[in-house]
């Protein structure tokens, strides 16, 4: 808890973050000026469409990339001049990651070792 606000303390806040890639003269802007708070003890579901910019939003804040524009706290302390070891420890010592396409789980629908078909 934050002292004495009662409310939980902002662990991971994002400031006007931006977001934009360059393919030549092309600008591509995946992400326009976000600001995000994340409390203790808070879940939170992000949803959009596909392109746009929750998986951008996730790497920034997760320390695996650097917005263009913008910074991101974590507990306070601005991630966003970090070096590479910082950021390194940053993500070892409190960011957990679980990738959507990395075959985690078994496919539901084959037999553990066999190989064959569930029915």
């Amino acid at each position: 808890m934050s002292q004495g606000t009662g409310s939980p303390a902002v662990v991971l806040c994002a400031q006007g973050i931006t977001k934009v890639y360059r393919s030549g003269a092309v600008a591509v802007h995946a992400l326009r000026g976000v600001d995000l708070a994340l409390h203790e003890a808070e879940m939170v579901v992000l949803l959009g469409a596909s392109g746009s910019g929750k998986s951008t939003l996730l790497n920034i804040l997760g320390g695996l990339d650097v917005p263009t524009a913008g910074r991101v706290l974590f507990r306070g302390r601005d991630l966003t001049g970090l070096g590479d070891a910082a950021l390194t420890a940053f993500r070892r010592d409190h960011v957990g990651f679980v990738f959507q396409f990395y075959n985690l789980v078994p496919s539901l629908g084959t037999a553990a070792g066999g190989g064959r078909k569930v029915r």
